[in-house]
């Protein structure tokens, strides 16, 4: 099953994900603001404390056995300068004259330092780093939260892209429905609300292909029961003298005779049925068919840069699909208009036969049901368009059953394009 096609924008799937991705990028701004405004403001405002407790600790002159104790406990480095002893609890630790006269080293310079002179003489240099400790686990909180976030997304992505699959699955089918494949069914793997409207889906397609048949069937059994009444009146009328009523009935049974014809056939094709394709070149076809509307204006011409091309097909079917888009081409053509013209082309391993006629075109809102039966789109259904609207309903099932296609569209200027696509 194909997918349509859809801006990325519009897809619930991506709707979902970027809401989880917003709500994890708020959280994420919630959590790093809390730690900036709330957390950070009162590591900074220790740092009167600090210098406080520091006066009282160089106001009791202690010796470096206190001072390795205070370290331990507060991560703080001590420095003693005196006249008589100098000291260090870290051997690293600036002394207080690299301290007040230059530039420290890169990771001394990360550090806070504070100088209490001391009662006996001599000075104390204290170096703590509490805010450069507090600024790495905001960093490393923040990287943790951002990775965090990003497994959350993924794991989102992971989860509803499974958890819509159901969703992806109805939208397949009801694009193959839309095609006219009536023998789609959505699988039904989940017990959610999903699963309920998969199963509806495929009920309500399961109504539409017996509607679907049960009209075919009407169809088929109308005809044939036709056949019989119709050849006792063909019968009947070699009994009537000669002359216009005679030749009108006759007009008309024959009409009703065609049809019914077309209707059989339009059964007969139905899965491939009654085509009997072989490898052959199809530019003899294509002349055939040429053939029999030459000396008819506007006229036709074909256009190929092939010598030969070779396809599987029914030769008998593909000349019946080329006579009935021509006849209509040469049915409603007009005085001004420009040679019919079939062309060839190779596209992604397809052959492609285009036929062009330059006529009054086919209404866009009518294309999408042309090749319905029995739709035409001159409503009046004249004598003078003839036709009963089977002619492209037919030309479908044939290219259907060789594994092709046929297509309509509206050319730029007026007229339409066939466009015939065999493997």
């Amino acid at each position: 099953m194909t997918a349509r096609a859809r801006p990325l924008f519009r897809s619930v799937f991506v709707k979902f994900v970027g809401i989880m991705l917003a709500m994890s990028l708020v959280l994420l701004l919630l959590v790093s603001g809390f730690f900036i405004l709330m957390i950070y403001p009162h590591v900074t405002a220790a740092a009167p404390l600090m210098h406080e407790y520091m006066r009282v600790f160089a106001a009791a002159s202690p010796g470096l056995s206190a001072a390795r104790e205070a370290a331990d406990h507060l991560d703080v480095q001590i420095r003693y300068e005196g006249p008589r002893a100098a000291w260090t609890t870290d051997p690293s630790l600036p002394t207080i004259a690299e301290v007040l006269g230059g530039p420290l080293g890169d990771s001394q310079a990360k550090r806070n330092y504070h100088i209490e002179s001391a009662p006996g003489g001599g000075s104390y240099l204290f170096s703590w780093g509490f805010s450069e400790g507090a600024r790495k686990a905001h960093i490393t909180l923040f990287w943790i939260l951002l990775s965090a976030m990003i497994g959350v997304a993924m794991a989102a992505w992971v989860f509803q892209r499974r958890l819509l699959r159901p969703l992806r699955w109805l939208d397949e089918g009801v694009a193959e429905l839309g095609a006219g494949r009536l023998d789609v069914a959505v699988p039904v793997r989940t017990h959610d609300e999903f699963a309920v409207l998969t199963e509806a889906f495929n009920r309500m397609v399961e109504r539409v292909r017996r509607m679907v048949e049960a009209r075919d069937q009407l169809l088929l059994d109308v005809s044939h029961e036709l056949r019989s009444p119709l050849t006792r009146m063909k019968v009947a009328l070699e009994f009537l003298p000669p002359g216009e009523q005679r030749d009108g009935v006759t007009s008309d049974l024959n009409e009703m005779e065609s049809m019914v014809t077309e209707l059989l056939e339009l059964e007969r094709l139905r899965d491939g049925r009654g085509v009997l394709a072989i490898r052959q070149n199809l530019l003899p076809v294509l002349n055939e068919a040429i053939a029999e509307f030459r000396g008819r204006a506007p006229g036709v011409r074909l256009f190929t840069p092939a010598r030969e091309i070779i396809v599987t097909i029914d030769a008998a079917r593909i000349r019946t699909v080329l006579r009935n888009l021509l006849e209509n081409a040469f049915k409603y053509s007009l005085p001004d208009s420009r040679e019919v013209e079939i062309s060839t082309s190779d596209r992604d391993g397809m052959v492609v036969v285009r036929v062009s006629d330059d006529g009054p075109g086919i209404p866009e809102a009518d294309l999408e049901n042309i090749f319905e039966p029995f739709f035409r789109v001159d409503r009046s259904r004249t004598r003078s368009t003839g036709g009963y609207g089977l002619g492209l309903s037919i030309c479908k099932r044939i290219m259907e059953a060789h594994r092709g296609s046929i297509a309509v569209e509206r050319n730029p200027g007026r007229g339409t394009s066939f466009l015939l696509t065999l493997p």
